[in-house]
């Protein structure tokens, strides 16, 4: 059996689809698996258990592919796969095209998207899934149901090569980061998700003070990012690392893996210590944990505006509500 994967939302989406894919392996064992993602998670998908990786560029279509046109490329790859099942978890306009040129005999995606044009024509299964009553991963697995799959509360699934780990440990080794560290991740993509750049380095200050950790700092390129890291740098009374900008997705997943703490918001890189199942405390402003939180034992997620339990339908607060003190609270419970 063959089984085509359609994934092309963002990173964290991506992570939090690894359950769907560990259930197929699972329940089919036999069964070819092939994924089609964004180019921005590239690098991670060495890590995902699938038999065929393809990467589509926004703009340019799947890779190779002018616009909506069919090329050599996608003939050598996609129209030969021919696969027995496409679920398509993203509902674009992009992946419905691509679940429609995969021929397969039967098209799965969620009934949320059956109003939008062509798709009772493209999909030949619609999953009833609630995105607000479900967290995303069990939301994600909802799909799988025309397989005779239901499971809920399975695990994220992300295997890390040996090679990464050794270029992340030669990465911590040149900064001369010490073991036990912790991860600090405090940008994301939306600044309405970014925490006070004086009470991260009071955080950071009381890890290095109280604990003696020394705290690496992640995150990417982008100029937002980099000032707000900046910021926090000003403030610290402390040494610190920042590797922001120096790792792909794969080796921060290994940095974070060995790392005796993750703190950050939420984004991406508080998935991957999901994954990696390193302890956690994990920041939430606007967005909803109830539907994003990481779900391994020794975690604690802090909302803004709201306290546990969380409510799917409960609306948060701005990320300044939430306190140094709370955070630095946090990490003693995880820490003890």
């Amino acid at each position: 059996m063959k089984i085509l994967l359609l994934q092309i939302k963002r990173i964290g989406d991506l992570i939090l689809t690894t359950p769907s894919i560990r259930c197929l392996r699972e329940a089919f064992p036999d069964a070819q698996l092939a994924l089609v993602t964004d180019a921005p998670c590239a690098s991670l998908l060495d890590s995902i258990a699938v038999d065929e990786r393809w990467i589509y560029h926004k703009g340019a279509g799947l890779k190779g592919m002018a616009g909506w046109g069919l090329n050599a490329w996608l003939k050598r790859r996609l129209l030969p796969f021919r696969p027995d099942w496409t679920l398509d978890f993203t509902g674009s306009d992009r992946s419905a095209y691509l679940a429609a040129l995969s021929r397969a005999k039967r098209r799965v995606t969620f009934a949320r998207f059956r109003k939008k044009p062509l798709r009772k024509l493209i999909f030949t299964d619609f999953v009833r899934s609630s995105v607000i009553e479900r967290h995303t991963a069990d939301h994600y697995t909802d799909l799988l149901r025309p397989l005779g799959i239901e499971r809920d509360n399975v695990p994220l699934d992300l295997h890390l090569a040996g090679e990464t780990f050794v270029s992340a440990r030669a990465l911590l080794a040149s900064a001369r980061v010490p073991c036990p560290y912790a991860v600090i991740h405090a940008g994301t993509a939306r600044p309405e998700k970014y925490w006070s750049p004086k009470r991260w380095a009071a955080v950071i200050d009381f890890l290095h003070a109280e604990r003696g950790l020394v705290s690496v700092l992640t995150g990417w390129h982008d100029p937002l990012e980099k000032q707000h890291l900046a910021e926090i740098k000003s403030h610290l009374q402390c040494p610190c690392v920042d590797l922001s900008g120096k790792t792909n997705l794969a080796s921060l997943a290994a940095i974070i893996k060995d790392a005796g703490l993750f703190c950050g918001v939420d984004t991406a890189a508080m998935h991957l210590a999901d994954a990696m199942r390193t302890p956690c405390v994990a920041l939430f402003g606007p967005t909803n944990p109830y539907q994003w939180l990481p779900r391994h034992t020794r975690c604690v997620v802090l909302r803004a505006g709201a306290v546990p339990p969380f409510e799917p339908r409960q609306s948060g607060g701005s990320m300044p509500e939430i306190s140094a003190a709370a955070v630095i609270d946090a990490l003693k419970e995880i820490l003890t």
